[in-house]
């Protein structure tokens, strides 16, 4: 299918994201198609990007790919994207996802991720479109001898939002943190299915992933460590925690563990309830109003998720956005996808 180049100053002066700072590269997508090229970061062969990035080098900023569905381009999208990086190399992205319009928008994007010996890579995917819009996201990560990979979910907005993680430990000393946070209302759903699984021995993982769901949301997480039989020395961690802000609310949760090695770390667990009602009758009982004390718990709850965010200025820019959407700045008709952020 011919390429059509639809970046133009109208758009531009239209949609602004921001969540990047000083330092941070922007690149923008629209439908799939890369409006300008960076020397490491190239359109795929149809839809998506190629990202390599140079053995023994660290970027010197991090770089932002803005991720844009427009009106121009209303069915349904597929991209691919291929990112490496190579050895000794370190990098970090930031992917932002939004809608220029309330069309039922539906998006597919596989990513195949390869991390090198001994590379470094942080990964932030913040999720804000209309919440008549569907998003599929798969990610297909290796990470070889002594490689780290650490991937950050911003769910604030979508209609469906399906995020798919397999992460494979395949050299000895490999470590991966994947963590998320997501924000549902009226009737968005919101699901991730995590992997972590153990080839080698001596590598680590850790996964956390909080909710908050308000209205009728419902969001799912599926959550799976496997150990290989010669993966010895392996410690792995699961946690899934969420917070039901009303009864119609739901939350389908399932950690699984699978060992076959005997000399690990291991552990899962997952748990959902309401706002803790002795902690709200604390900070009523120091003169701050029902509303506030409620956001307040809601924003602590999340903490430590945004926490794994190591850009200290983009991870407070990120609470921000966490804290304008709990306070109801951001609406359900898609504001929040063209204006707010």
């Amino acid at each position: 299918m011919k390429k059509s180049y639809s970046y133009i100053p109208e758009i531009k002066h239209k949609f602004m994201c921001r969540v990047p700072l000083a330092g941070i590269r922007q690149l923008l997508m629209v439908d799939g198609i890369l409006q300008e090229q960076d020397g490491m970061l190239k359109q795929n062969t149809d839809f998506g990007a190629i990202w390599t990035v140079p053995a023994h080098t660290k970027a010197a900023s991090p770089i932002q790919l803005i991720n844009v569905r427009s009106p121009e381009r209303k069915e349904a999208l597929e991209l691919a994207n291929e990112w490496v990086i190579r050895e000794r190399a370190e990098a970090k992205l930031l992917v932002c996802d939004h809608t220029l319009s309330f069309d039922p928008f539906n998006t597919f994007q596989q990513t195949r991720i390869r991390i090198e010996q001994g590379a470094r890579f942080e990964l932030i995917v913040m999720q804000n479109e209309h919440n008549e819009s569907t998003h599929r996201s798969d990610f297909q990560v290796e990470i070889e001898k002594d490689g780290f990979f650490r991937c950050t979910f911003i769910s604030l907005h979508g209609g469906r939002l399906e995020n798919r993680m397999d992460m494979q430990l395949r050299g000895p000393g490999a470590s991966c943190q994947a963590n998320g946070l997501f924000l549902a209302d009226g009737d968005q759903r919101v699901d991730f299915y995590i992997q972590a699984l153990h080839h080698a021995p001596q590598c680590t993982s850790n996964q956390l992933f909080k909710g908050i769901l308000d209205n009728r949301a419902q969001a799912v997480f599926e959550g799976m460590i496997r150990v290989a039989p010669n993966a010895q020395k392996t410690q792995a961690f699961q946690a899934n925690h969420n917070l039901l802000l009303t009864n119609e609310s739901k939350i389908f949760t399932r950690p699984r563990l699978e060992i076959y090695a005997d000399d690990v770390k291991c552990s899962h667990g997952a748990t959902s309830g309401r706002l803790d009602e002795q902690a709200l009758f604390y900070l009523r009982s120091r003169g701050i109003g029902l509303k506030e004390a409620q956001i307040l718990q809601q924003l602590a709850f999340l903490h430590d998720v945004l926490e794994q965010i190591t850009i200290e200025p983009l991870r407070s820019r990120l609470l921000d956005l966490v804290e304008r959407r709990l306070r109801g700045a951001f609406n359900q008709c898609g504001d929040c996808s063209m204006h707010c952020c």
